[in-house]
């Protein structure tokens, strides 16, 4: 099938937030606010970090509650990343979903059918790209012209809160967190809603630099 003609961004929004449908439970916890300096630091030790990693796996288990909404939704998959800007998300249960982001375009499989999002004609479309990549491999926390970036301590984990500059952008996520373990790896990611309504990914059995066929990232 053809590239997919976008006239607004409420479509890809949809499959944008399909890749993060995920909303946990926030835990009553301490947290402490970084200095600028160990801010500092802890970016450093992710980008060398990130810099290290080839390729990564991991499955997830994901569900999402809205405030106005008494149900919930529970769905698990794959995730596959394969350095420097492919990734892969395979919904197995309860549906059978997959998109595929490379060389700057989404591939959206359901229901058999196959849509192409071409993010590169347009500037935000290529920069949610970019957001959707940088949030998985650590280097969102290289753009410091796009986003306000801040840095919490808390439950043994470091997380990184990136609020768009961009009033788009703004419009649509209000502010990412990004919580890395011990090892500098990214666990968790949490994108807000200007509403408060938030969705969330928790990653699980993360492979790194394993191999992975090059038919995973086929179209």
């Amino acid at each position: 099938m053809g590239p997919f003609a976008l006239t607004n961004y409420s479509e890809l929004m949809r499959i944008v937030k399909i890749l993060f449908l995920f909303i946990g439970l926030q835990a009553f916890c301490q947290q402490t606010n970084l200095t600028a300096v160990q801010g500092q630091s802890f970016q450093s030790r992710v980008i060398k970090k990130a810099s290290e990693i080839n390729s990564f796996s991991a499955s997830f288990v994901l569900s999402k509650q809205m405030e106005m909404m008494d149900e919930s939704f529970e769905s698990s998959g794959m995730v596959f990343y394969q350095n420097p800007d492919m990734l892969k998300w395979e919904y197995t249960e309860p549906y059978d979903y997959k998109v595929l982001y490379k060389d700057s375009k989404l591939y959206v499989s359901e229901n058999g059918q196959v849509r192409e999002v071409d993010l590169a004609s347009n500037k935000m479309f290529q920069k949610i790209g970019d957001m959707i990549i940088g949030s998985f491999n650590g280097n969102i926390l290289r753009a410091d012209d796009d986003f306000d970036i801040s840095y919490v301590s808390l439950n043994g984990i470091t997380r990184a809160k990136v609020a768009p500059r961009d009033s788009r952008l703004a419009g649509m996520f209000h502010e990412i967190w990004i919580d890395f373990n011990k090892n500098n790896l990214i666990q968790k990611v949490r994108l807000i809603d200007p509403t408060g309504d938030f969705t969330e990914i928790e990653l699980k059995n993360i492979q790194v630099n394993q191999n992975i066929p090059k038919s995973v990232f086929k179209n």
